[in-house]
């Protein structure tokens, strides 16, 4: 069935918003150092580091791209994009990009032609790639107030980072301290959380990171279907940072049974002061994925060695086998899984092998949420990012025809598709007793049915999270966090506007085929239609916590924001007593500027100063900004390498057996040739 009739936008609206587009998205591959000014003073109490994980699209296309293979933007290698917010005496701010040499980065130095880049991995014949690249989480103070850095992917083990130098530090434990879910001798895959969460005080003082540990259900890989998604047992365990490894992964139950989840994603945790929150992600794993490696290096040697005049039989046979492998679009609700932190503290001390959860089904798919971190009375309250219509983790293809008739353009392959309906924020308030969890009341922002606020609820970003790493009630900045999220009194959203270059008609087919009419928010014709309003650009905007809009800042066609990261005021007491920190593009100029929004201002007031290049400085192009965390100047300068427990390549003893009698035959034999020379 095709699209109802589009409109198409402004000429002048769609080639600004195309180039600000390719400006996010296109990075340069050096790392370089580069000093930017402010274009007005900076308030003195703005200090630290801001730190934020960028996808450049020259990192992720690249000789090791499979021809067959159309991967997703999450599978770049892990950049880091650091941003000092000191000036210098001269009053330049420190702006620097680096990737990540963890352990995957060498081995496809070494190796490149044995590594195939697909839809949501990096895979070779060493294993599948830990690409460390999601998420930046402050975790254990060291030294003299320092902050560890942990790095987390979804399909990898977390890693630590130096915060200061951005180099590797080693992987959070070893593989065999994990329930892999694809083996290998060297790098076997390894599914936990995008987003792992640290607490200050998980045990009578003592912190530690908290992570799930997913492993698909291998069967749903062999049995592919247009109705189900991969499924995947769940998980948890914890890290104190001082012990070689995290505990024992602890298998979840709900009333007794082991949870599966629907979806094999628990891309997000948020936490309380009690409990642990699992959300089941809207990221539907996709078969093909996995598949597609090994027929795609076949099919492409079976192609070179088939005459000229069958090769094209060859790939029209591959386009139907790629439709039938796709997994279907995310579900229309999302499992939460509550576990007391008791009871896990609890099943850890007693080396059990599994952790009781209460469960709660979420209407609306859910991909990041925030959390109060006060739950008195059992009463949770959540702020959740709802891309309704939406896959995070399907992505622009090459063979994609837009809503306009027009084919892709290869600049934006890899990127997210473009939402199919209107996203929303939505607070939950969720009531959990010793035996029940209840959802009491849900509200959503913005109203399908107001015209205008409708820009708001187009390609909804993840949130603003603020990532406090120490306990509230000191004097510090860092302190001061901590007490702000005690209640969200604000949240800091960021919508990415009608973007036409990522509308494709396959997510609408895919959406349509799988879902009933009545459970879009908007008709799909009346949402094509005020799609394509010009005031449908870059919005940043606050909510309040009853999701009233507060304030909000439209851009300019063409210019686009990342989620911005959040810098406390010392002394701060809501999420109105700091600033804003984010990375923005323009149509005009290809480099990143640094826009920063006073949260004690109207957001529509603008930013109070942005930082640009200094004069005769060539800007960074880092690529497209995903999560970042602040940490404070302490944190950065104080800290100090962590003694390492964990080997970088951990090898079996049967591959180091075997590598023994090798080496072992080779001095025989040449000390036999010799002997005989003599």
């Amino acid at each position: 069935m095709p699209l109802p009739p589009v409109s198409m936008p402004e000429p002048a609206y769609r080639a600004a918003m195309a180039a600000g587009l390719k400006h996010v998205y296109h990075g340069e591959l050096e790392d370089r150092v580069v000093r930017y000014v402010p274009t007005s003073p900076l308030p003195a109490g703005l200090s630290g580091r801001v730190l934020l994980t960028a996808f450049p699209y020259e990192a992720i296309f690249d000789v090791n791209t499979a021809r067959f293979a159309n991967p997703h933007l999450l599978t770049a290698p892990g950049r880091l994009l650091s941003i000092d917010l000191d000036a210098s005496s001269g009053g330049q701010h420190v702006l620097a990009t680096r990737f990540l040499d963890v352990q995957s980065q060498h081995l496809r130095a070494i190796a490149p032609e044995a590594s195939v880049r697909t839809d949501f991995a990096e895979v070779s014949w060493l294993g599948i790639a830990n690409l460390a690249n999601t998420a930046p989480i402050p975790t254990f103070e060291i030294g003299a107030g320092g902050r560890r850095l942990v790095l987390s992917y979804d399909a990898g083990r977390p890693t630590e980072i130096n915060p200061r130098a951005l180099l590797h530090v080693g992987p959070v434990g070893g593989t065999r301290d994990y329930e892999a879910s694809v083996g290998s001798s060297f790098s076997p895959m390894i599914l936990t959380t995008g987003h792992p969460v640290h607490d200050p005080d998980f045990d009578s003082g003592r912190p530690a990171l908290l992570f799930t540990n997913v492993v698909p259900r291998v069967l749903d890989f062999l049995t592919p279907s247009a109705q189900r998604a991969v499924r995947g047992d769940l998980y948890v365990t914890a890290w104190d940072g001082t012990s070689r490894a995290p505990a024992r992964p602890l298998r979840v139950h709900v009333d007794g049974e082991p949870v599966t989840l629907e979806q094999a994603s628990a891309h997000q945790l948020c936490l309380t002061r009690d409990h642990l929150l699992v959300f089941n992600s809207n990221l539907v794993l996709n078969t093909w994925a996995l598949v597609e490696p090994i027929l795609g290096l076949l099919t492409d040697e079976l192609r070179r060695k088939l005459p000229s005049f069958a090769r094209p039989t060859l790939d029209a046979l591959w386009k139907p086998l790629e439709h039938f492998m796709r997994p279907p679009v995310p579900s229309t609700h999302c499992d939460l899984y509550v576990i007391r932190k008791d009871a896990l503290r609890g099943a850890m001390e007693q080396g059990a092998r599994r952790v009781e959860a209460l469960r709660v089904q979420l209407p609306g798919e859910l991909s990041h949420a925030l959390a109060d971190w006060d739950d008195t009375g059992g009463r949770l309250t959540l702020y959740a990012q709802h891309n309704l219509g939406a896959d995070p983790a399907d992505q622009l293809h090459a063979q994609d025809v837009l809503a306009t008739g027009e084919r892709v353009h290869a600049d934006y392959r890899g990127l997210f598709t473009g939402s199919t309906d209107l996203n929303q924020v939505r607070k939950h308030v969720v009531h959990v007793s010793a035996n029940s969890a209840v959802v009491g009341e849900t509200r959503a922002f913005p109203d399908p049915t107001r015209a205008s606020d409708f820009r708001f609820g187009v390609n909804l970003l993840p949130p603003c999270q603020p990532l406090p790493y120490e306990r509230a009630g000191g004097a510090s900045a860092a302190s001061s966090l901590a007490t702000q999220t005690q209640v969200q009194t604000h949240t800091y959203w960021v919508a990415g506007g009608y973007l036409p270059e990522t509308l494709v008609v396959r997510t609408f087919d895919d959406f349509r085929q799988h879902r009933a009419p009545e459970e879009r928010l908007v008709p799909e014709a009346e949402y094509l239609e005020r799609l394509v309003d010009p005031s449908n650009t870059t919005q940043l905007f606050r909510l309040d916590a009853d999701l009233v809009l507060e304030s909000a800042y439209a851009f300019p066609p063409g210019w686009l924001m990342g989620a911005p990261v959040w810098v406390p005021r010392a002394g701060g007491t809501t999420m109105k007593d700091g600033w804003l920190v984010g990375c923005v593009w323009g149509p005009a100029d290809p480099h990143m500027e640094v826009w920063i929004f006073d949260g004690q201002q109207p957001l529509s007031a603008g930013p109070i100063s942005k930082l640009v290049p200094a004069p005769g400085e060539q800007g960074l192009r880092p690529g497209f900004p995903l999560h970042g965390a602040w940490v404070d100047r302490t944190g950065i300068d104080a800290w100090e390498r962590p003694e390492l427990h964990t080997a970088l390549v951990d090898l079996p003893l049967y591959l180091k057996l075997a590598e023994t009698g090798v080496m072992a035959g080779g001095f025989l034999r040449r000390a036999v040739q010799q002997l005989l020379e003599r």
